[in-house]
């Protein structure tokens, strides 16, 4: 009989603790309900400090819009369009910082990057070749601005060098250097020509004491020489083959003109001038 006692009581009680909970999950859920209530009435949820890996925001259908994460490197926020196509990240290199851009297809079109000699920034065509590059170093210079044609080859450069000097220079579809133009320290500007093959056939430069153009012959010797004279006046001088003077044409001191001609190792010059007072 006691026995009998003893379970019913222990039932009731079990009964009890199951009531005991079932409350405090009614009443907690209440003011869980409550405390939405209210803070819907207020405004949104405040939070001071919210530590994640990586934290993802989504639009209506699942897909990806905007992510926070990390990298190697350290950290990286990217943008999505609305089909899931990644188009803008943010993030760290090796150097420093990194941003890349992407078209609609998720062909690279722009670039802005920390690089080891300093910041780089390209631009892309849609097809992905690399149509021009500011950075720190392009071709053969330091400073500069490249333009690639359609096959990513730099053809024109406007740069600084490693003395800080200006440089321009234009390259041909093959990545031949045909156009050098740059500055003469304390002196003034130049331009050269070349061929293909590196050779300087035409330079024009800035001289103390004015300008002076010099050709070259296949073989890269000078042939012509068009500059001031000592008078400063014109001159020019002929070469032969081998670099020798054979011919010079210039004003003299007296502001008439002279030709001298020389033989074939540049001696036995001889002087041809207008004779004094004579009038043809």
């Amino acid at each position: 009989m006691k026995n009998e006692r003893l379970d019913k009581l222990e039932q009731e009680l079990t009964a009890m603790k199951r009531s005991t909970r079932r409350w405090r999950g009614a009443t907690l859920g209440l003011l869980i309900c409550a405390g939405l209530f209210a803070a819907d009435a207020v405004g949104p949820t405040v939070i001071d400090h919210l530590v994640v890996r990586k934290l993802d925001v989504i639009t209506d259908d699942g897909h990806v819009a905007l992510s926070l994460a990390q990298s190697k490197t350290g950290g990286q926020i990217d943008l999505y369009a609305a089909d899931g196509t990644n188009l803008l990240r943010l993030g760290t290199n090796e150097s420093g910082g990194d941003m890349a851009v992407w078209n609609r297809d998720g062909t690279s079109i722009a670039g802005l990057w920390s690089g080891d000699d300093g910041g780089v920034f390209s631009l892309w065509n849609k097809k992905g070749v690399e149509n021009a590059r500011v950075s720190s170093g392009a071709m053969t210079l330091g400073s500069s601005l490249a333009v690639n044609n359609n096959a990513g080859v730099p053809v024109f450069a406007v740069a600084s060098d490693d003395a800080g000097d200006g440089r321009i220079q234009l390259v041909d579809h093959a990545g031949n250097l045909v156009i050098d133009a740059r500055t003469i320290p304390g002196v003034g500007g130049a331009i050269m020509l070349k061929t293909v093959q590196g050779k300087r056939v035409v330079m024009l430069a800035a001289t103390s004491d004015g300008g002076s153009i010099n050709l070259m012959n296949a073989r890269g010797v000078p042939v012509v020489l068009a500059s001031t004279s000592n008078n400063h006046g014109g001159a020019i001088t002929v070469a032969n083959e081998r670099g020798m003077s054979v011919v010079n044409v210039e004003s003299d001191g007296e502001q008439r003109g002279a030709i001298n001609i020389s033989d074939a190792d540049g001696n036995g010059t001889r002087r041809i001038r207008p004779l004094r007072g004579y009038s043809p």
